[in-house]
């Protein structure tokens, strides 16, 4: 669960730092093509999408200065704190053979585990650069692991 939220930080964290060199990109007026081919050679296969850098690059063209989300109402992103923590904590001292979809009471679906399988490629091949090029991720048959767009993401 801790490695889970570390990444999705990491991710959150890389996405304000593309925000803020597209916002210098529109500073240094270049043209939102040129943006997305500087973000792009930057960061590699961990780049914002294509969509994203436009609308950023927009934004800021029409003078928006904040690189943080706009607040939403609803569910907020995450609901990790210090009272949820002790309390996965403690479900896990009583049964340490839970898996996090008991734990969580969600499903794992392909779309769920393929943006993870996403996030764990970009984390290793940006921070693990010496195993990025030869890492093999093995898992098991579940529906969710032997889904179409999960062959193909691992082929």
């Amino acid at each position: 669960m801790v490695v889970f939220y570390n990444l999705v930080t990491f991710a959150m964290q890389e996405n304000i730092e593309q925000r803020y060199n597209i916002k210098f990109c529109v500073k240094l007026n270049k043209s939102t093509t040129e943006t997305f081919a500087s973000i792009t050679e930057t960061y590699g296969d961990a780049t914002l999408s294509r969509t994203v850098i436009f609308k950023w690059h927009k934004a800021f063209k029409e003078g928006r200065e904040n690189v943080e989300d706009d607040s939403r109402s609803g569910r907020p992103i995450s609901s990790t704190n210090d009272q949820n923590v002790e309390m996965v904590r403690a479900v896990i001292a009583k049964d340490r053979r839970m898996s996090v979809r008991m734990i969580t009471g969600h499903t794992v679906n392909h779309a769920f585990y393929k943006d993870v399988l996403e996030r764990l490629r970009k984390w290793v091949q940006r921070v693990r650069t010496d195993i990025a090029d030869d890492w093999v991720l093995h898992h098991d048959n579940a529906p969710a692991h032997t889904a179409l767009s999960i062959r193909e993401f691992m082929a």
